[in-house]
């Protein structure tokens, strides 16, 4: 029994050192790295790696509503260690880079906040009545977004704000008409495989609420005296539409529609046909980044 004892403190031992030496090794290493990075002034783009960090951390660690000043006052705290550490270099990069995954976490809550609205909860067939936010031309009638007024009976604090909806036969509608219909509404649908594309996650920060469509008839009249975000935003959205339009009937065909959606990033022209060959050929996502990038500028 001693013998096996003292063999097995004799391992620890070397587990210790082993792991020691590991350490000293990768420590050296990293101030190798730092050196060199840093030789080469090519220090600063890592703030945006650490800025970007701080942002998957909160997504993935964050449960519920942060306290927003708890991370803005560690990274401050942070940065005034950072001006102390001036001859220290690789405490000072460690300091820089805990800063800015601070503030990246404290951006992720801040966005979150900002953009939070109601969410519909259950399948809702009620009255709609809103002004056309933004509108998308497709083969047989359209797809709008609207910002909601009323909702059936449901109370403003439970109401979404937007809703995303399609029409298969309508009055002729642009953007910064005001509407009212019947409309058969859900929530909007999460990923349908572990990994794969949420579409509510994605609804959630663009402030969508329910999507569904329009049944019955729609009346449509203007809109009474719009926030000037909206009647901005439904202006910029007329004239991508024009544009798209433009685009489409010049080229003609699939063709012109997918060209009309790599500059405008509206892609409702596009047929089934188009669209499968787009995603058989392994370049559908040229088409979703376009949309997306002017989704971006447009907001």
């Amino acid at each position: 029994m001693r013998g096996i004892g003292a063999g097995t403190i004799g391992g620890s031992a070397s587990l210790v050192r082993v792991s020691d030496r590991a350490l000293l090794a990768l420590r050296g290493r990293f101030l190798d790295a730092l050196a060199r990075e840093a030789g080469q002034r090519r220090l600063f783009p890592w703030l945006a790696v650490a800025f970007g960090a701080g942002i998957l951390v909160f997504f993935a660690a964050a449960d519920g509503s942060p306290f927003l000043p708890a991370p803005l006052i560690a990274g401050a705290a942070c940065l005034a260690l950072a001006g102390r550490l001036g001859a220290r270099p690789g405490l000072l990069a460690l300091s820089l880079g805990l800063a800015f995954g601070c503030f990246g976490f404290a951006a992720a809550a801040w966005r979150v906040q900002r953009v939070a609205a109601p969410v519909l909860t259950r399948t809702l067939v009620a009255p709609l009545a809103g002004v056309i936010e933004a509108l998308e031309e497709r083969e047989e009638g359209a797809r709008l977004i609207l910002r909601v007024e009323t909702l059936g009976t449901l109370p403003p604090e439970t109401r979404p704000h937007r809703v995303r909806v399609t029409v298969r036969k309508a009055p002729p509608l642009r953007p910064g008409d005001a509407l009212s219909a019947t409309a058969r509404l859900l929530p909007p649908p999460e990923a349908a495989r572990p990994g794969g594309y949420d579409f509510a996650r994605d609804a959630y920060f663009q402030g969508i609420g329910a999507v569904g469509s329009l049944v019955g008839a729609i009346a449509v009249r203007p809109a009474a005296d719009p926030p000037l975000g909206l009647r901005l935003a439904a202006a910029l959205d007329d004239a991508r539409n024009s544009l798209t339009r433009r685009i489409a009937d010049g080229s003609g065909g699939q063709p012109g529609a997918v060209a009309a959606a790599l500059v405008t990033g509206k892609r409702g022209l596009i047929g089934p046909a188009a669209n499968d060959a787009l995603r058989a050929a392994g370049i559908y996502h040229v088409v979703t980044s376009s949309r997306a990038l002017s989704r971006c500028i447009c907001r």
